[in-house]
């Protein structure tokens, strides 16, 4: 399963252009809005020098790293939360995305149109901002009144949910994104079941021109509009796209003279793994050595069962090896031999560079 990302923003910002950068795939990019209709998406392969490592070592016959799907979703405007524009679609597609990469405008071309008529990215961000917590609005008031009407059956019951439903109807009417509450208020199970949008993970590409990578004033504006814990990276997709069309040698050329050396890709993947704080396992097991992305914290069945439902079901236990003591003795049998292979129960939650074996019934 891959980790998906939605990129969002109004129409014309250059979410299509950005798409096109990152997965090299031909996303229909005009000037005029709702050219993304539906939604397009990419699969892209995670850089990865330990699984590059792990397969000089131990040379599988198949190698499968990690993988990032992107979603380009259809350009938001003011109302979509009503259904103006496109909004309904694109308010479902944000629905099924594990985090939202934002887009927002930051630079001026007149060729290119903006459906307010400016370029103000601040005011762009509070546009998408409002419509996702109207939309958040709209879910938790239906939620409260199904909650009411169930409170006859399971008073006690009824007057708990009522309290943390209204907490977080609270917080959107003032504003507040749920994304930026406390830990305890929304980290239930109950809540998550809701699948409110201000809850996803949220991190901002600021759309630059090319003189302009280096930050400036109006990304201290977007930073400042977003909030803590709101990633902005500068990205000029324009560039990007255009270096991502090059061979190989000349694009690494073209990379060092524009100052961006691991590329929007790479950049986009470390804030993404550090926002949802994920940690990357290995397994070797027939002939196949495979990269995989879990969130920090999850246990060896729930692993397990992101390989196949019925080795979480059926788990027993997992071998454990450090892909560092791997590399350095080069084979499972001399870790054996050096007693470095561990042996974990249900219990036990990965860590980032496990090697992991899982036995299952």
């Amino acid at each position: 399963m891959s980790l998906k990302l939605g990129i969002v923003g109004m129409p014309n910002v250059g979410k299509s252009t950005l798409l096109n950068a990152l997965t090299q795939a031909r996303a229909e990019a005009s000037n005029y809005p709702f050219c993304t209709i539906e939604k397009n998406t990419g699969v892209v392969a995670i850089e990865d020098p330990r699984l590059q490592a792990l397969a000089q070592a131990l040379a599988p016959e198949e190698v499968i790293p990690a993988t990032i799907e992107f979603v380009d979703i259809a350009g938001l405007v003011e109302g979509a939360s009503r259904g103006e524009g496109l909004g309904n679609k694109f308010l479902g597609h944000i629905r099924d995305v594990d985090a939202v990469v934002h887009v927002v405008r930051c630079f001026a071309d007149e060729g290119v149109a903006h459906v307010a008529g400016r370029v103000d990215p601040r005011a762009d961000f509070e546009i998408v901002e409002t419509e996702l917590l109207l939309a958040d609005l709209e879910s938790l008031e239906k939620i409260e009144e199904r909650i009411r009407k169930q409170a006859k059956a399971h008073p006690r019951e009824a007057e708990r949910e009522l309290e943390r439903v209204g907490r977080l109807i609270a917080a959107v009417k003032r504003g507040v994104p749920l994304r930026a509450l406390p830990e305890e208020e929304t980290r239930d199970p109950w809540v998550a079941e809701f699948r409110l949008l201000t809850m996803k993970p949220f991190l901002i590409v600021a759309n630059v021109g090319e003189g302009d990578l280096g930050g400036g004033s109006g990304l201290a504006a977007l930073a400042e509009a977003a909030g803590p814990g709101v990633p902005v990276l500068p990205v000029s997709a324009r560039i990007e796209e255009e270096l991502a069309q090059l061979p190989e040698e000349e694009r690494a050329a073209f990379a060092r003279d524009f100052g961006l050396e691991g590329g929007a890709l790479q950049r986009l993947v470390g804030a993404g793994r550090s926002l949802l704080r994920l940690i990357t396992f290995y397994t070797t097991a027939n002939e196949k050595l495979q990269a995989w992305l879990i969130p920090q914290g999850t246990t060896a069945p729930q692993a397990a069962g992101r390989i196949h439902t019925d080795m979480a079901q059926g788990f027993i236990r997992v071998q454990v090896m450090g892909v560092d003591d791997l590399l350095r003795h080069g084979s499972r049998a001399e870790l054996h031999k050096h007693g470095l292979i561990r042996t974990e129960g249900r219990d036990y939650a990965l860590r980032d560079g496990d090697v992991c074996q899982f036995l299952f019934h």
